[in-house]
């Protein structure tokens, strides 16, 4: 339409070729959406259960209260846990060898996961291979309570005080039995056991345990 024949347009008639328009516009956006969707979401639902080797178990309580703990202070902003399938990444992050001939990490691994803590950035090494790397308690304590004395030039913050804080013994039962009904395996003999394995326990001590958890259950040897 020209120009002069747009200004011979009633008001409402301009209005109508706008929408109309902008309907053609909508229209295909709609059938880019669709074409994705076809293409995308099917093989969702065409995957079987992701299901690991029977070595990989779900958190103790104890653990478990740990892995609060490193969400609760933003852990995963600085460290991830996910190891790529690239050379120069198996080679850091599996230097003793333990984790056979694909040392990357795989879906199974994740499975009892609730959330992924996979994270984006490494202002911190990677943690997925910790147990393998670095399993000695006393050194996760105290790089915690003061990380330039076991890492000089770390610029990671003290947690000291979180030796002095209790862990959450009804938070993390309640959490069990919330994670039990999204598939997580825990037992009611498990969920007993959390008083018992908490019982005088502080956060600290709970995230030294999450941490010395990571990459135990998928070593090869």
């Amino acid at each position: 339409m020209s120009h002069h024949e747009n200004q011979d347009l009633k008001w409402y008639e301009k209005l109508s070729h706008k929408i109309e328009d902008k309907m053609q516009f909508l229209v295909w956006i709609f059938v880019a959406a669709l074409i994705g969707g076809l293409i995308e979401i099917p093989p969702f639902f065409l995957m079987g259960e992701v299901k690991g080797p029977v070595s990989i178990t779900p958190y103790n309580a104890l653990e478990l209260a740990g892995r609060d703990v490193y969400q609760q202070e933003g852990c995963f902003y600085c460290h991830t846990q996910m190891i790529r399938p690239f050379k120069w990444e198996t080679d850091r992050w599996d230097r003793n060898r333990e984790y056979g001939p694909e040392p990357y990490s795989k879906a199974y691994e994740y499975v009892y996961e609730h959330p992924f803590l996979w994270g984006s950035k490494r202002t911190g090494p990677d943690l997925w291979h910790e147990n393998s790397l670095n399993n000695n308690a006393s050194w996760q304590k105290q790089h915690l309570i003061n990380p330039q004395e076991t890492s000089p030039g770390s610029i990671m913050p003290a947690y000291d005080f979180l030796f002095n804080t209790p862990v959450d013994i009804e938070q993390t039962k309640a959490n069990m039995n919330a994670l039990r009904k999204i598939g997580v395996p825990y037992t009611d003999e498990d969920i007993a056991k959390a008083d018992q394995l908490l019982q005088g326990k502080t956060q600290g001590d709970a995230l030294v345990a999450y941490l010395l958890k990571l990459g135990r259950d998928t070593k090869q040897k």
